[in-house]
């Protein structure tokens, strides 16, 4: 079904508490456009010609030479993709692929930059957004240099549920395979991970992830992330 720009931009977070008559000028601004799974938004090394919101659909971000990729992050229906690059005049420095279908409002970048130079309500918004990026990375960076795979795939798991207790279930952002490049881990050790937390309540059905206690999942990330970091690849670490 189609969908009108202004509803878009009102599905972004960071836009969507925004003054209407600024919500207009994005609009005249943008183009909306489908994009197929599997297509590329952008590359590692390019200039950002355009600011992406993306309305649905999920995007890795993908750094590293062909064959040695890494998933920096993913990003989900809501968010707006790599807003820095296109403030500083500077290149992207991950590449951008879809991971599902998607739709997303592409603002060109030298109007955007000039609306956050002299919109207040939209320069609040952005700092905040990009003072919540910023946190994640410092925490995601921590879990990748610190902890073992067990850990950091308990605390992706607790931070992608969406509730703090009792049952959970979710959807990966792309597949198992993707998981394991975002956490800094190999194919293998993700799936000796999920097998070692099946006895704990998590199950996993292709993409589809169901937690039967995640009050007890989190208790065992406390205990984990206190101890000291063990072999990523070894079943001990954790003992049921």
């Amino acid at each position: 079904m189609a969908i009108d720009k202004k509803t878009a931009l009102s599905r972004i977070a960071p836009f969507s508490a925004l003054p209407r008559p600024l919500i207009s000028k994005l609009a005249d601004l943008s183009g909306i456009q489908h994009i197929g799974k599997g297509s590329t938004l952008f590359r590692q090394g390019e200039r950002a010609h355009f600011v992406y919101a993306l309305v649905e659909g999920n995007v890795s971000l993908i750094s590293g030479p062909e064959r040695e990729e890494t998933i920096a992050d993913f990003m989900a229906a809501g968010d707006i993709i790599l807003v820095p690059p296109a403030l500083l005049r500077l290149p992207y420095m991950v590449t951008a692929r879809a991971v599902t279908d998607l739709l997303v409002l592409m603002i060109p970048a030298e109007d955007f930059r000039q609306l956050a130079e002299a919109e207040l309500s939209l320069s609040v918004s952005l700092n905040r957004m990009l003072a919540s990026h910023w946190r994640l990375l410092l925490r995601h960076l921590t879990q990748t240099k610190s902890r073992d795979a067990d850990t950091r795939l308990i605390q992706y798991l607790i931070d992608s549920a969406g509730t703090s207790a009792g049952p959970a279930k979710f959807t990966l952002p792309g597949s198992k395979r993707d998981l394991a490049a975002h956490l800094g881990v190999t194919p293998e050790t993700l799936s000796r991970s999920l097998k070692r937390l099946g006895r704990l309540g998590v199950k996993t059905t292709g993409s589809e992830i169901e937690i039967e206690d995640l009050a007890r999942l989190a208790a065992l990330f406390q205990h984990s992330s206190h101890a000291a970091p063990a072999d990523p690849t070894s079943s001990a670490s954790i003992k049921r």
